[in-house]
């Protein structure tokens, strides 16, 4: 993976033309490998001979798991292990995976305009659960639901596990999700869930009176607010020198302090907490999950 602009004189390798051995660029022809070498350069003598060796396009390694492209773009040194997740990968009979990044689980765009910690912020704070989110499937109990103790765990740097929406499938986790900043002001969500029909992670998308986000009116959107709206409405960076936190904000404090701590370790030339070099390390177990309560 690398960035669009060629090493040449700058026409973008999205135009270029794959093939076995890299990609070549559409404008002079250039090709480069995977790791950024030029390999040939067909409009100059002996192909380039002489002048592939002094350009390198930048690069950064990828692989892929669980139906998504992963990017490592840190120091080559530094380089973790890509960790697997037992729950993605331990499948049940007629089970499947599935990727997706339509949009925000609550509903909203595929790309947020904010900053994503306020996105990771929301995901920990409980206590907005029971008034955001006080109606925002319709009826709330119903005979197949039962009263239920739920498990939840939350990883660094961008990792969430949350209990499953569908309460009627008692168990163990079922999907994860991943944040992906884009820049300072946007970003976007990528989930995996072991289903068992293809596009069942999209029809899990909420609905408001049987529409989803995007179909919406803004008056809608201004009676029935979901995440989206709460995260948005902060600005597209929150100011947090003008907040008022308070006791229901503990789980938020402790997470600015835990991830502050994990750049002050990087900072200082030390691992950040969860990250693996064995490529032997087992797949991360997870507790997180709906149970019947006893």
């Amino acid at each position: 993976m690398g960035p669009p602009l060629g090493a040449h004189r700058g026409t973008s390798l999205y135009y270029g033309k794959v093939e076995a051995q890299g990609i070549r660029c559409c404008y002079h022809g250039w090709l480069f490998d995977v790791q950024g070498h030029c390999l040939e350069q067909p409009c100059e003598p002996e192909l380039g001979a002489r002048s592939c060796s002094k350009v390198r396009q930048p690069w950064y390694p990828v692989q892929e798991l669980y139906g998504l492209v992963w990017a490592y773009m840190g120091p080559p040194d530094k380089k973790p292990v890509l960790p697997r997740y037992e729950c993605l990968d331990v499948l049940d009979d007629g089970e499947m995976l599935e990727a997706d990044d339509s949009s925000i689980g609550g509903g909203g765009p595929p790309i947020i305009p904010c900053n994503w910690l306020q996105h990771y912020e929301n995901l920990v704070d409980t206590f907005h659960v029971v008034i955001l989110h006080s109606s925002f499937s319709g009826t709330q109990f119903v005979k197949e639901m039962a009263v239920i103790r739920r498990i939840s765990e939350a990883g660094l740097p961008t990792l969430r596990v949350i209990p499953s929406p569908k309460l009627g499938r008692f168990g163990r986790v079922e999907s994860l999700g991943w944040v992906l900043p884009i820049d300072d002001h946007s970003f976007r969500i990528y989930v995996v869930g072991r289903v068992r029909e293809a596009g069942e992670l999209r029809r899990m998308r909420t609905r408001m009176n049987g529409k989803l986000w995007e179909e919406m009116s803004e008056a809608e959107h201004q009676q029935y607010p979901n995440d989206v709206e709460a995260m948005v409405s902060q600005g597209v960076v929150a100011k947090h020198s003008e907040e008022h936190l308070v006791t229901s904000d503990k789980g938020l404090i402790l997470l600015r302090k835990l991830l502050r701590k994990q750049l002050d370790a990087i900072a200082e030339g030390r691992d950040p907490a969860g990250v693996s070099f064995d490529p032997n390390a087992p797949p991360v177990h997870f507790t997180a999950g709906n149970f019947v309560q006893d």
